[in-house]
């Protein structure tokens, strides 16, 4: 089976001179076939606690076969889908998976309506309330210290440049959450206890429950500013994470003490990002957060760069296709290994924006030329590393 068709061209040397974006070749496009749509019974409905506190009904039926994988479950989305199809357990039902990816409900062949709207949440137990915008009803939790809102931080610690936990995406962090096998980040690393649990969770099975329980092992071994970076302080991206890290001499206990003042004067770091910083550190429960990671996690011995420090106090901006390197990341790396920082924008701090059509009209182009930044190609800025 084949789920559509990619078109790419039939020049190798002109489709590799195009490029690729941060995620995609340039020289290729995808197609996708017409939805595959299957009948099935609706078993029972299952509600989702969500970050933003909205609880989003789930439908669970009789497994079906679509577009090669086995589905039995597909979000409503909200309540007012939910009546629109009139569900009812026992009902049958159409489902379809959505761009071929995502499962959805179609219609509703019974109709019966015998489903009663949750009162409570499944996190905390707060009662619920509905919101009505623009005709769309939702449920939602208001109580502001649920435990589902703090997904998205869940989320962004086990990311691929926090991290870096595979096999725990958004969607199964929410269904841990909402079963309540974890409460807060360190329990991340005791995924283990709950073997019969998650193995039987849709899209689990045993090798998936070690291929996560595997991953979350190895995230135990981690550097200081990865870690920094996963904790989701605000302001406080991968490379300024790297450069207080730095500051500090990879020393934990510093970093987590810096004041508002030292933070300061650590070049890079402005007051923003200084007062982000002591906030996070200021309050207890953070404190017991970091606590408790702490005692799950190894901090990786810091390799010092042998190359020479030839960027060292300067900024940079990439942008556009690269062609000496294989992607904008490998050339960031390049660059803070001799001293430099890479920023995601052009400022009045900035040295040089790499960019190798720098007749460019992109947004960067136009910023650097207004404040007199200085445009350079990968051959012109390798020219320099080399002359350095």
């Amino acid at each position: 089976p084949s789920d559509g068709l990619v078109l790419i061209y039939d020049n190798i040397n002109y489709g590799q001179s195009l490029g690729a974006t941060s995620k995609f070749p340039r020289d290729a496009i995808a197609f996708k076939w017409k939805d595959e749509v299957k009948e099935t019974k609706l078993e029972a409905i299952e509600w989702s606690a969500s970050r933003t506190g909205r609880i989003n009904p789930i439908a669970i039926f009789q497994p079906v076969e679509l577009e090669g994988t086995t589905v039995s479950r597909a979000s409503l989305h909200n309540i007012s889908i939910m009546k629109e199809l009139m569900l009812g357990i026992g009902d049958i039902i159409k489902v379809y998976k959505a761009n071929m990816i995502i499962p959805q409900v179609k219609d509703n062949m019974t109709k019966s309506n015998n489903i009663e709207i949750l009162e409570f949440c499944p996190v905390c137990d707060i009662s619920l309330v509905t919101k009505n915008e623009k005709g769309v009803e939702t449920l939602h939790c208001p109580n502001v210290t649920c435990l589902a809102k703090q997904i998205k931080g869940f989320t962004h610690f086990v990311a691929r440049d926090a991290m870096n936990m595979e096999g725990l995406s958004e969607a199964t962090i929410e269904k841990l959450i909402s079963k309540k096998m974890i409460k807060e980040l360190a329990d991340l690393f005791h995924v283990e206890k709950f073997k019969e649990e998650i193995s039987t969770m849709d899209g689990f099975g045993e090798k998936s429950f070690k291929n996560l329980v595997s991953a979350v092992n190895m995230a135990r071994k981690t550097s200081h500013a990865k870690f920094l970076y996963s904790l989701g302080i605000p302001n406080i991206g991968g490379t300024n994470a790297k450069v207080i890290c730095k500051a500090m001499n990879y020393n934990w206990e510093k970093i987590e003490s810096l004041t508002f003042e030292e933070l300061q004067d650590i070049d890079g770091v402005g007051p923003i990002m200084a007062e982000a910083f002591t906030a996070y550190f200021a309050k207890p429960e953070n404190r017991i957060i970091v606590e408790d990671l702490l005692k799950e996690i190894e901090f990786e011995e810091v390799e010092r760069s042998r190359e020479a420090q030839v960027f060292e106090s300067m900024n940079f901006v990439i942008t556009g296709s690269l062609t000496s390197f294989e992607n904008r990341e490998k050339l960031k790396i390049f660059i803070e290994d001799r001293g430099g920082k890479v920023t995601d924008s052009v400022t009045g701090k900035t040295n040089y924006l790499i960019n190798n059509d720098n007749l460019s009209n992109s947004s960067k182009n136009k910023k650097a030329k207004e404040l007199g930044i200085k445009i350079i190609t990968e051959t012109e800025f390798l020219y320099e590393v080399e002359n350095a």
